[in-house]
């Protein structure tokens, strides 16, 4: 019996015995049927719910998920007075690189920096694009969030990321700070946004802790 879906043939289920006349094999057929219907509403309802969290084009969390993820941690390291970090980064001169290379080259050094950033933190820290060129970290229970925020700065500087235009050196900005005692994610991403301009003000491509 063939199991069909949107996408094609999903898989064959092999059906036999002494039995098994022609009403068994109708029957097979339409509960096949209706599987492969469920399975194909199943697959679109969990498209839906991927596009509603996600970044489209860097696959990471969008900025109305990253709140909703990233609140949750605020409030939980709040009530067991755990330390929490949170850090905005930005790409340097990325208006720069949009002006020159164009726009295509643009999301791709966007998409490879999410990347790199993502591979420098553990799995149960929070990134999400924030907008436009800017991102946000939360990281709970980090022992080192400065060195955690200096590795994801050299996993950007220290490799110029491919394009169709060539490799092109990019550089990141990052602000941290730590919650403090009652604090919200509000005012937690207000004091790591301020951290990050200062960073960018003294000369780009570096980590300054608030």
């Amino acid at each position: 019996m063939p199991l069909e879906c949107r996408s094609g043939r999903a898989g064959v289920v092999l059906l036999g015995g002494a039995t098994f006349d022609e009403s068994a094999v109708q029957l097979a057929s339409a509960l096949a049927t209706q599987g492969m219907t469920a399975y194909d509403n199943a697959w679109l309802f969990s498209r839906v719910q991927e596009l509603a969290t996600t970044d489209e084009l860097t696959g990471q969390h969008n900025r109305r998920h990253f709140y909703a993820l990233a609140g949750t941690l605020v409030k939980a390291a709040c009530r067991a007075d755990h330390p929490l970090a949170a850090a905005m980064i930005d790409i340097d001169k990325f208006k720069t690189i949009n002006d020159t290379y164009g726009h295509g080259v643009g999301d791709e050094v966007i998409r490879t920096v999410a990347s790199r950033v993502r591979d420098s933190i553990r799995a149960a820290d929070v990134l999400g694009r924030y907008g436009g060129e800017e991102f946000a970290v939360v990281l709970p229970d980090h022992a080192d969030a400065p060195g955690v925020a200096e590795r994801m700065r050299r996993a950007v500087a220290d490799t110029p990321v491919p394009t169709p235009a060539g490799p092109i050196e990019v550089t990141i900005s990052v602000g941290l700070t730590q919650l403090t005692s009652g604090e919200s994610l509000d005012q937690l991403l207000a004091r790591a946004d301020h951290a990050l301009y200062q960073a960018k003000d003294t000369g780009r491509n570096r980590v300054v802790v608030s």
